[in-house]
């Protein structure tokens, strides 16, 4: 019971704040929470906000899913291989202090507007992060594991698996809920900067027409789909190192 009232405190605040800046009003149609909600099923019935998210995923899963690809792969190269690493984090950093958004015109260039330049989007929001933790996770591997592993002859194949690959994997899952949380708002800079589909264009037009209800509503949907999305992550993480509490 103290955990849930613990839990739910924070957002009682939240949604008190929010009420309170609806009646001063703090904006012009600044809306109540309640109305937020009722615009937030509108949405729902009328099919536009399922078929926003199902664009904007589309693009979520190409992004996301390539930069797990590629940068699980290279940070754990970068680890192992100790030039590699030194080169390639040069480059890793730039891209981290980089603003990402300005690329967002060189990207449109590249490949146009489209689905395929949001997912690059989303990639170049999240691989670097995803990239770090895993070249992290390697090299922070206790160097005693190492060599009593080699001590017992152990071969390089089985060093990588049942030493580097285990120590790091924590530094991995926590770089995939970092670097999710990059692609999901990679996604939005994308779809408002980039072009009007999926949930960006929702965003765009009702705030065009001044319907603010439904642009709160699409932003409240949007954070319950990371917040789901995080927390799918963060169970897997759970079940994987669970050897850990043991």
């Amino acid at each position: 019971m103290k955990r849930l009232l613990a839990r739910g405190a924070p957002l009682a605040a939240f949604l008190a704040l929010w009420q309170w800046a609806a009646w001063v009003p703090i904006s012009f149609n600044f809306p109540t929470p309640w109305q937020t909600v009722v615009a937030l099923a509108e949405l729902l019935g009328s099919g536009a906000l399922l078929q926003a998210s199902a664009t904007s995923l589309q693009s979520l899963v190409l992004g996301f899913g390539a930069a797990i690809l590629i940068g699980v792969p290279l940070g754990l190269l970068m680890g192992v291989v100790r030039g590699v690493g030194r080169v390639a984090r040069v480059y890793l950093d730039l891209l981290i202090a980089l603003p990402t958004a300005a690329l967002i015109p060189l990207v449109i260039l590249s490949f146009g507007i489209n689905v395929v330049s949001s997912a690059v989007i989303i990639f170049v929001f999240s691989a670097p992060f995803i990239t770090m933790n895993a070249y992290g996770g390697v090299r922070d591997t206790r160097p005693r594991l190492v060599e009593m592993a080699r001590a017992f002859g152990a071969s390089w194949g089985k060093l990588f698996t049942r030493i580097v690959l285990p120590s790091a994997l924590p530094m991995i899952l926590a770089g995939l809920r970092l670097g999710l949380s990059r692609a999901f708002l990679g996604l939005i800079v994308a779809e408002l900067l980039l072009s009007p589909f999926g949930l960006g264009k929702l965003i765009m037009n009702s705030r065009s027409m001044f319907e603010h209800d439904k642009m709160f509503a699409t932003v409240a949907w949007t954070l319950v789909l990371a917040g789901i999305a995080l927390a799918v992550l963060a169970r897997l993480e759970a079940r994987l190192l669970r050897w850990r509490a043991a």
